[in-house]
């Protein structure tokens, strides 16, 4: 039986010193925090969701990148400062944008997967972490977005993903809240949410 060191105690950590627990090994968690989840697994929205995962491995990626690299409400930044590991990470990403195709059906799978794992999991631990399993709706204002999103979803459904194309009366209809115009969207109803921060034993 070995002793492993896990860094972090996110939802990846924890997760996985639980399975190499199950395995036999002895597990010990470190994390720089004082509670666990408090960085990315703290503002991720709790979305557990297959539907998400297109990699991002695209020109248009790449050009979307230069574009909000001079915006200061960019959704993304980068430090433009030298370094070796940041400009032969961005050589990677440019040089694995031939296997999109493939990349993204296959993370949809391991994503489908991850997500069974995760509920067997909380259910054979006797965690409870107010899961909504009521699925996730994503909408698109215009018909640019709409079919970008369509020709990305063909990748998705080819993973295994069942994912519904619906209309703006329909999204209406799945969430009454929104109001607007929308050109249409993607219901996964396989998809949940949780609240990582919210585990009283079961």
């Amino acid at each position: 039986m070995s002793h492993i060191a896990v860094i972090g105690a996110g939802i990846t950590g924890v997760t996985t010193a639980y399975a190499l627990i199950e395995k036999g090994h002895t597990v010990t968690v470190f994390d720089r925090h004082r509670y666990a989840a408090m960085e990315t697994s703290y503002a991720n929205g709790g979305q557990l969701s297959a539907s998400n995962a297109e990699v991002w491995n695209h020109w248009s990626t790449v050009l979307k990148g230069i574009g909000w690299l001079f915006r200061r409400d960019a959704p993304l930044s980068l430090n433009l400062t030298p370094s070796w590991h940041k400009y032969s990470w961005l050589a990677e990403f440019v040089g694995s944008i031939p296997h999109y195709r493939a990349n993204t059906i296959a993370t949809t799978r391991l994503a489908i997967a991850a997500r069974q794992h995760l509920l067997g999991m909380a259910q054979k631990a006797g965690v409870s972490f107010d899961v909504e399993q009521r699925g996730i709706l994503h909408i698109y204002h215009d018909a640019k977005g709409l079919d970008v999103a369509t020709r990305a979803n063909a990748l998705l459904v080819e993973g295994g993903l069942s994912r519904d194309a619906v209309s703006a009366d329909e999204i209406r209809h799945i969430e009454p809240a929104l109001h607007g115009k929308y050109a249409g969207g993607f219901f996964t109803p396989s998809d949940f949410t949780g609240d990582i921060h919210n585990s009283p034993a079961a």
